[in-house]
């Protein structure tokens, strides 16, 4: 049975309440560990069994770190309340809402996820260059979080890992498409942070190089979403079809969702997508200041945002082919008619859209 994913209530790193155990020093071993596992991943070329031993290794380095029971005062996990959108698809993907969560509640939620998603590398067909992606969202979490904080030399000795994922084929699925779900929405959360600091620096004329760095681990944080999207997928399209779609449809009609589940039920994107068309409002109204360092790293943000949906959409071709998304079955059903265009169109569409949407960052 897969851990519980718990976040903060309004999904903002800001209203976490200061409040440490050995978190911060939990951090700093896991940032050390990213680091070598960057050097690996960037630095060599590796055959397939080294890759898989480093990851064993890494999986054992970070047992040691996670999974104590994280102590919530009574009432602090809010109760879902299931007429929200919110809540439904939080249920299903076993997402939980803390009222005045501290950091080290945060930080062994964090490290938690990470560690599951590390153990389970190994046994998925994700590509390496994905898999960095991921490491690099990792490295800048860390880094906020180890901001202002003293640098720490505390080790963890390796301890057994402990196995999680369920043995049986169909569950395992389910357990990959729902953990992916928690990486995901974890460096949302820390993504936003990035986008709301970066939004602020833009309003007043702050340092240069204090803005390029939150607008690049913004960036870096929503690449690995994409990744984690990747690591959600990683079995067949039979699989998906036989059990990730039916799942899916079962706890739709379980809610009576009136379209089907889609990602504007999901809190933690559309508390991201409102801070970046605020982001992305900042910089077209400041463009000409602005130097070439800052607009490299927003042409940074605006290819990673592109190729999200482009890699959606081969996701889609590749899981659900002429199909329609459950949103698109839902929106069908409502209107009488079905609708003809598939979910990658839908897709190929939105993508269309974002193109648009950035175009002003290099000047069409």
């Amino acid at each position: 049975m897969m851990n519980q994913c718990y976040l903060p209530e309004n999904s903002n790193i800001r209203e976490l309440v200061q409040e440490y155990g050995n978190e911060v020093a939990k951090v700093q071993f896991f940032n050390d560990k990213v680091k070598d596992h960057l050097d690996i991943l960037l630095g060599e070329t590796y055959v397939l069994p080294e890759v898989l031993n480093a990851f064993s290794q890494f999986s054992a380095a970070l047992a040691a770190l996670i999974n104590p029971n994280i102590a919530f005062e009574e009432g602090q996990v809010r109760e879902k309340d299931m007429t929200n959108k919110f809540d439904i698809y939080d249920k299903y993907f076993e997402v939980n809402r803390v009222q005045n969560m501290t950091y080290g509640q945060f930080i062994q939620q964090y490290l938690d996820t990470s560690a599951e998603l590390i153990n389970e590398f190994q046994y998925t067909s994700m590509s390496r260059g994905e898999i960095a992606y991921i490491l690099k969202g990792w490295e800048a979490a860390n880094l906020i979080l180890l901001r202002k904080q003293k640098p720490t030399t505390q080790h963890f000795s390796e301890k057994k890992i402990i196995e999680v994922a369920p043995k049986n084929n169909e569950a395992r699925a389910l357990y990959r498409w729902k953990l992916a779900h928690h990486g995901f929405a974890v460096f949302m959360v820390f993504s936003g942070h990035c986008f709301e600091k970066a939004i602020e620096l833009l309003e007043s004329n702050a340092d240069d190089a204090l803005l390029a760095d939150w607008l690049d681990k913004g960036a870096h944080l929503f690449r690995a979403t994409t990744a984690c999207m990747e690591f959600g997928n990683s079995f067949t399209a039979s699989v998906y079809r036989s059990v990730i779609r039916p799942d899916m449809s079962r706890a739709n009609e379980e809610a009576n969702l009136p379209n089907g589940f889609s990602g504007t039920q999901n809190f933690e994107y559309v508390k991201w997508r409102k801070l970046k068309v605020k982001l992305l409002n900042a910089i077209k109204h400041n463009q000409a200041e602005l130097s070439e360092t800052i607009m490299e790293k927003v042409e940074l943000f605006r290819t990673y945002y592109l190729e999200d949906m482009h890699i959606h959409s081969i996701i889609a071709g590749r899981m659900v082919g002429i199909e329609k998304s459950l949103l698109q079955e839902g929106m069908g059903a409502k209107k009488g008619k079905p609708m003809k265009i598939t979910a990658g169109d839908m897709l190929r569409m939105m993508a269309q859209m974002r193109e648009k949407e950035v175009d002003f960052i290099i000047g069409k």
